[in-house]
């Protein structure tokens, strides 16, 4: 099916006030006086939903909260200089330095907007006489509008931590002026919300999986409750499971016996995704596709089928909606279908993570960039694509913006890993279930390997302990869902941000020190020629041979070229003004830097361009200088501990990322005292 849902959104904001996608109603336009007039019946009850959805349309959404808000972390990552660590814009939040820009109060606006409307849609629904009476219809309307709620109470809890919550719909006599709400009452009160009307809904056969359905209500119910089961940031600036016990902290639901359940603490969370992710497996189970690419090309020019990987996406039209392909995505810098650069990339220590025969390998990360339709250039470390959408591959021509290439919101693989990890948890060891969850999973990313039951059967079988089975998940959750921008949340519910970033910069700072030959000198790198190079099994620079066009490399990021042989020592490097203005083939084997210009090894000192000397044998002494990218680019956390980027990592692995951010000035004020940015972590008030 054609995307359809954002056409008709288009739509909804004409008939509303005469504008596009790009300039959506305000909620605050609409009179509440009449909401069961305007929700009365399936046709006006859906343009009602379909403006929830449009504040997915908005930038917000597109260029801030889905994509280039998600980073840094072990994964996805926009590498920025040290004079960036201070910016007051998109910078400061990739490095986890935050500071008070419009972003930040147009993000926190346009949620609490597209709150309220879906609690406009529940109240007027619910008042309805055709949904009281059982039209399909109508409560389907109504299950996507608890939906909607829930999933933007999610984002909102992620990014500010404990937030105002409301259920009714801000009116003239209660304009909502909120306190912070505990964000595990928030979760409890979602999950709730969704086991209460999710028996209501339709499945994707009869409403696609642009609308939000009720293989995506089980789902998200799974994965809530692994969020309420997990970590998050407390307002002493802790992070911590919740440990409440009152009534709005917990949940009623049915467990995998059928057996009816009240929640009483943080672990009988585990066990409530457990039930609904079986649920979904059981009611609507399906089999992985087995071509991983296709995910992401559906998405490019049409939208995932029914019954498949996809559970829910965002629907885009081209020319309207949707900034996939060109804020986020592999990049294109001119080209016939428009023009977009990633602001985002994938971390070098991510890339080497994979195994090679991983067919998600190639689909995720690349080291290239399109400059023309026809025109490659081959990308450094600090430019890994993330690849799973190119603009380029589309059918139809667009502008920059306004790509209309869809975004995957939850992936049947992610629940069965929710699956596998409640698991885990419920029996403090792996199960047999969630040893086949994950072999499902992994199944279809070695579908095509030469040892597929080395790759999958052994290796799951081989974890028989919670510890190393979590940690499997940990990184089979980077391997399955790399670009598509759920680690950062992922990170935060295992309380592992901090330690991951710290494994991410000590093997970025180890595989260059080797490669590039260097002895660790207490915080200085000291050139040693004749120190021997250990392959480890990741690539220092990239060869490619440059034809018709098409980088072509010579090497995988797994395969060690030693440098001073033939025929690499006469590799040359190629630049993109060259491919630009000559022709579309160059001789000669080429290369690309990759893990070796993490440091750089010079024989002059950065700071004052003078020589340090000569050594006893009369060479030039050279040091080496761990790159800025890698020492700012996690500043919020780094911060006071990194100075050379030789320091020990220990004191990170025990900091809190400082994840959350400050609540916009303005609405702190307008609060009256209510709202503060006091506590969680806050760098920057």
């Amino acid at each position: 099916m054609k995307k359809k849902f954002l056409y008709i959104t288009t739509l909804v904001c004409g008939l509303f006030c005469g504008t596009s996608c790009d300039d959506m109603l305000d909620t605050e336009s609409l009179s509440t006086d009449n909401l069961e007039y305007l929700c009365s019946n399936p046709t006006d009850a859906r343009k009602m939903i379909n403006h929830v959805y449009s504040y997915m349309c908005e930038d917000t959404y597109t260029s801030r909260m889905s994509t280039n808000w998600m980073q840094n972390t072990d994964v996805e990552v926009g590498f920025i200089a040290q004079d960036q660590s201070q910016n007051a814009d998109r910078r400061g939040v990739w490095c986890l330095n935050m500071r008070q820009f419009n972003d930040i109060k147009n993000c926190w606006d346009n949620t609490l907007k597209a709150i309220d409307f879906a609690n406009q849609c529940i109240e007027g629904i619910e008042g309805s006489s055709m949904y009281q009476e059982g039209d399909k219809d109508m409560k389907q309307l109504h299950g996507e509008a608890y939906c909607l709620r829930a999933y933007w109470y999610w984002l909102m809890c992620n990014f500010w931590a404990d937030v105002p919550f409301a259920t009714t719909p801000t009116t003239a006599d209660d304009l909502h002026n909120d306190p912070r709400t505990d964000k595990n009452i928030i979760y409890a009160h979602c999950i709730q919300d969704l086991i209460n009307v999710e028996e209501e809904m339709l499945w994707s056969d009869d409403v696609t999986v642009e609308y939000m359905n009720r293989e995506f209500a089980l789902g998200f119910i799974a994965k809530l409750a692994m969020f309420r089961a997990g970590y998050s940031m407390q307002a002493d600036g802790t992070m911590a499971r919740c440990d409440e016990a009152g009534e709005e902290y917990n949940v009623t639901y049915v467990d995998v016996n059928g057996v009816e359940q009240t929640t009483t603490c943080a672990d009988d969370f585990y066990k409530v995704a457990q039930a609904y992710a079986m649920k979904l497996i059981n009611l609507k189970g399906r089999t992985l596709n087995p071509n991983f690419k296709e995910i992401f090309d559906n998405e490019i020019n049409n939208c995932n089928p029914a019954n498949g990987d996809v559970l829910y996406e965002v629907g885009f039209v081209p020319n309207s909606g949707g900034d996939i392909g060109w804020c986020h995505g592999l990049s294109v810098v001119d080209s016939s279908k428009g023009a977009g650069t990633t602001y985002s990339n994938l971390t070098p220590y991510y890339v080497a993570s994979f195994d090679p025969e991983d067919q998600r390998l190639p689909v995720t990360c690349v080291n290239y960039r399109w400059l023309y339709d026809n025109k490659q250039a081959a990308t450094d470390v600090f430019g890994v694509q993330p690849a799973k959408w190119c603009r380029l591959d589309m059918n139809v021509s667009v502008a920059s913006k306004g790509t209309g290439i869809n975004w995957p919101v939850l992936r049947y693989a992610d629940v069965l890993l929710l699956l596998a990890e409640a698991e885990n948890e419920i029996n403090h060891a792996p199960t047999s279930q969630a040893k086949e969850m994950l072999k499902q999973v992994r199944q279809r990313a070695f579908i095509n390997a030469v040892n597929q039951a080395e790759k999958v059967d052994n290796y799951v079988n081989n974890l028989t302990t919670y510890d190393a089975f979590k940690q499997a998940i940990i990184k089979e959750r980077a391997w399955e869902f790399g670009g598509e921008n759920i680690r950062k949340f992922d990170l935060i519910r295992w309380n592992y941000y901090s330690n991951a970033i710290a494994d991410c910069i000590e093997w970025m700072r180890d595989v260059a020190i080797n490669y590039q030959q260097l002895r660790v000198n207490g915080t200085e790198l000291i050139y040693d020629k004749n120190l021997p190079i250990e392959d480890m099994g990741i690539a220092p620079r990239l060869y490619y041979n440059y034809t018709n066009g098409e980088v072509v490399f010579e090497n995988d990021y797994f395969t060690y070229r030693d440098k001073s042989v033939s025929p690499y020592n006469t590799a040359e490097s190629l630049k993109d003004d060259d491919i630009k203005t000559a022709n579309a083939t160059f001789d000669g084997l080429k290369y690309i830097s990759f893990v070796e210009s993490l440091i750089s090894v010079s024989a002059n000192d950065p700071e004052t361009d003078q020589p340090y000397g000569k050594d006893e044998n009369g060479d030039d002494i050279k040091k080496g200088v761990v790159h800025e990218r890698v020492i700012y680019s996690w500043f919020g956390l780094t911060d006071g501990v990194l100075v050379n980027g030789m320091e020990d990592l220990t004191p990170i692995r025990s900091k809190v990322t400082p994840y959350v951010f400050p609540i916009p000035t303005d609405r702190v004020m307008s609060s009256n005292g209510v709202l503060s940015n006091d506590g969680y972590a806050i760098r920057n008030k």
